[in-house]
């Protein structure tokens, strides 16, 4: 099997099985939550407006979020394919929990203006587009061509960085015990 297929077979696999393990908790949710809600919904009084949420909204969130979870597990997984141990992946861990947090630095600035450059910008960065884009499609729909302008550029990151990651392990695999650096992992990149 060539590594491009290991490592997008592995990643399915750990994706699928977190993926699961999600669908149980939100049908646990629904079945232990129901009931409230519609006991509830009793007592509402009838001057009083419920927001409601567009499908299209709920469809862009499951497919950012479904973008968003392979985005980040790709570059995970690129990070684990590099090192031998946890203790010499963690040191990098947390370089990657960056780009979870820098879009919520934007979050105020993209509810004021959704078509402003920056949001624009922000929210066409494969590891942002997760989190900006649906914030502007929750705010203000953007343009057709930018959600799918988006939706491109997230899916050929993550498959960029699966073929990285595959290049990366197929040589890291066999050199157990030496920590890399990055001009070692450049070279496995090249090599591989």
């Amino acid at each position: 099997v060539r590594p491009f297929e290991l490592m997008m077979g592995k990643l399915w696999g750990i994706c699928a099985a977190a993926l699961t393990q999600i669908a149980v908790w939100l049908g646990a949710v629904v079945v232990f939550t129901a009931p409230a809600v519609v006991g509830g919904m009793a007592w509402i009084p009838e001057d009083v407006n419920i927001p409601t949420i567009s499908p299209w909204v709920l469809v862009h969130f499951v497919l950012l979020f479904l973008l968003g979870f392979f985005v980040f597990a790709t570059v995970y997984a690129a990070l684990g394919s590099a090192f031998n141990s946890i203790q010499e992946a963690q040191q990098w861990a947390g370089f990657v929990v960056i780009f979870l947090i820098a879009p919520m630095l934007f979050f105020m600035l993209v509810i004021n203006d959704p078509d402003s450059t920056l949001a624009v910008v922000t929210s066409l960065i494969p590891v942002f587009t997760p989190l900006i884009m649906m914030l502007r499609i929750a705010v203000k729909t953007p343009p057709v061509w930018q959600i799918l302008l988006a939706y491109a550029l997230t899916g050929g990151f993550t498959v960029a960085m699966v073929w990285l990651a595959a290049r990366v392990y197929r040589t890291g695999i066999l050199m157990y015990g030496k920590k890399p650096t990055l001009k070692e992992l450049w070279r496995w990149v090249r090599y591989a």
